[in-house]
């Protein structure tokens, strides 16, 4: 049996694309935030849900890793017990 690098692969690509997103919307939000206060309004965000998302993200991002690397000792495993 081969073991299947592409599942966790994109796993950890759309742990990725995520994580771009949010940075992104992030950054849309203080740029926001930056006019408001130069028109003399208060700060009109909370990143909290944001950062708690990245945080879940990047959870997930590792556990893919995780996954990519045991699947890589088996593979290793397999060439030695058949090499």
């Amino acid at each position: 049996m081969v073991p299947n690098f592409s599942i966790p692969l994109i796993g950890f690509q759309q742990a990725g694309f995520e994580m771009d997103k949010i940075a992104h919307r992030i950054a849309s939000q203080n740029q926001g935030a930056r006019s408001e206060e130069e028109n003399g309004g208060a700060l009109g965000f909370d990143p909290t849900a944001d950062l708690v998302l990245m945080a879940q993200v990047e959870n997930t991002a590792e556990a893919n890793l995780r996954v990519l690397s045991t699947h890589d000792e088996l593979a290793k495993n397999m060439l030695d017990i058949l090499g």
